[in-house]
């Protein structure tokens, strides 16, 4: 080390069971290497856990430090942070990558939230993810940048698919219950019931089921990829529905990301912060279709011509998504698929994600002036949040379930918009894990939990709702075919094939 450390970067691969992260990590390493390969600053990059003989060295010149980067929170690089940051008087500031860290209520930062001040930086990725951290550090200083990875994606725009061809829909990510691919099954069936006929598609899956559930929620997961291939085969779509499992990253590039498809991402996960997939895809000019949630919106800014954005509405148990709204999306995506973007277009998306210009905005972040180092404030939010993990016993838990209204307040910063509302003349379908017995709706929903709603006796007002996918009709009290479309297991429908 020089006897002026200049900026020290922390970093760890203690989260490389979190595959994008695989990249990511990578990513941000080269982008500080590169400031300090420019000779405007100097730039030490420091993998933890380190051998004892050098976090002692690194200790020891802790007072000659600029500024302590950490790539990501974890034990090992808070326990290096906290280790720099107690040697000193008045320590450097710290800037820390976000990754989806506020939904969590910063569980990740122990001891470290307690050290911040007013002077440390939150780097995030997207405006909602900002949104989460001022909900949890009002004060917090922020800058949004996005994660160069495009110098690292195999590229080929002018591949499309041909005139008269089956459209390849594909799916890249993990099979998990936030990631509402039962939803896309949804749309996938509601495509091929349209009265009004749809373009032919089939769906490849790429990824592993990940067995989290909603630990925020203290939901365990459902078995998830079981009940997607069963709901594949009740739904008739066993023809259309490949799954592939867990690919090697550049036989996904170059299989998937560079060949004609229509990517899709119905998404509602709670810390999808960035959506290097959906960039990936992007980049190379094909159809996105996205929940409007997170990371994905953002894109729209670079990528206008080629990303459909769904919205994620608002029901009594948090964020949905309306898979008839899904279902025209992808049409209307699947449509477009054989028009080249422009070229000019594209190359001004990919520069915004490369690695130069991320560098640039560092550099610019770097040259702005300190804040005092106030100590930072947690909000009443993060508060309660703390108290919560307390009461429930340190576990990931800490919501009550979809319909706290504290999780809500981070559900609306990543895009819960606008309430599912009744329309009293359409006609309703219910979700495919929506089944009716005598007295008894029951939902067997593998995202939010299973629950049950009584069906009154002497109710008025018949309803008539659609059962998928029997498509028999089935009645029942408008009033509950109200309270299910508030909770997002009935949907008002086009018109479908009987």
């Amino acid at each position: 080390m020089s006897s002026n450390e200049g900026i020290v970067v922390l970093t760890t691969r203690e989260k490389e069971w979190w595959l994008s992260l695989q990249e990511i990590i990578p990513a941000i390493e080269r982008v500080w290497d590169r400031i300090g390969r420019s000779e405007r600053r100097t730039v030490s990059t420091f993998c933890v856990p380190l051998p004892p003989a050098m976090e002692e060295r690194l200790r020891a010149r802790a007072a000659r430090v600029e500024r302590v980067v950490l790539t990501t929170v974890t034990p090992g690089t808070v326990k290096a942070a906290l280790s720099l940051r107690a040697e000193v008087e008045e320590p450097a500031p710290m800037t820390l990558y976000v990754h989806g860290d506020g939904p969590e209520g910063f569980e990740a930062f122990g001891a470290l939230a307690d050290v911040l001040t007013e002077r440390d930086t939150f780097v995030v990725t997207c405006e909602a993810e900002a949104a989460t951290v001022r909900a949890c550090l009002p004060k917090a200083r922020i800058e949004q940048i996005p994660f160069p990875l495009v110098d690292l994606f195999k590229v080929n725009s002018r591949k499309r698919r041909p005139e008269g061809e089956v459209t390849r829909l594909a799916y890249v990510g993990r099979v998990s219950e936030q990631k509402n691919l039962h939803t896309l099954l949804f749309a996938l069936w509601l495509m091929r019931n349209s009265a009004a006929g749809t373009p032919p598609v089939t769906l490849d899956v790429y990824g592993g089921e990940d067995n989290l559930g909603s630990p925020n929620m203290g939901l365990k997961s459902s078995n998830y990829g079981t009940f997607l291939r069963e709901l594949v085969e009740t739904l008739g779509l066993a023809d259309v529905v490949t799954w592939h499992g867990s690919q090697p990253r550049d036989w996904v590039f170059y299989d998937v990301h560079q060949e004609p498809h229509v990517l899709v991402s119905p998404t509602v996960h709670s810390d999808e912060n960035f959506g290097s997939s959906v960039l990936a895809s992007l980049v190379n000019g094909h159809q996105v279709v996205s929940t409007s949630w997170g990371g994905h919106r953002g894109f729209q800014e670079w990528f206008p011509e080629h990303l459909t954005l769904v919205p994620v509405h608002r029901s009594a148990l948090g964020p949905v998504v309306h898979p008839a709204a899904l279902a025209e999306a992808l049409t209307a995506a699947v449509r477009r698929s054989t028009t080249v973007v422009d070229e000019a277009t594209l190359d001004r998306g990919r520069a915004a994600f490369s690695e130069h210009a991320v560098a640039e905005r560092i550099l610019d972040m770097l040259g702005r002036p300190d804040r005092a180092p106030v100590p930072l404030e947690k909000s009443p939010v993060q508060a309660d949040i703390d108290e919560r993990r307390v009461r429930f016993g340190g576990t990931r838990k800490i919501y009550a379930d979809y319909a706290d209204p504290v999780a809500r307040i981070f559900f609306e910063a990543y895009g819960m918009d606008e309430p599912l509302r009744f329309d009293a003349g359409a006609d309703y379908a219910l979700a495919p894990w929506v089944s009716c017995s005598d007295g008894l709706v029951s939902v067997a929903d593998p995202h939010r939990g299973h629950r049950s709603f009584s069906v009154a006796a002497d109710a008025s007002t018949p309803c008539d709702v659609l059962m998928v996918p029997s498509l028999k009709t089935h009645p029942l009290p408008e009033g509950l075919v109200r309270e299910l479309g508030d909770h997002g297991y009935a949907f008002s429908t086009r018109a479908i094939s009987r």
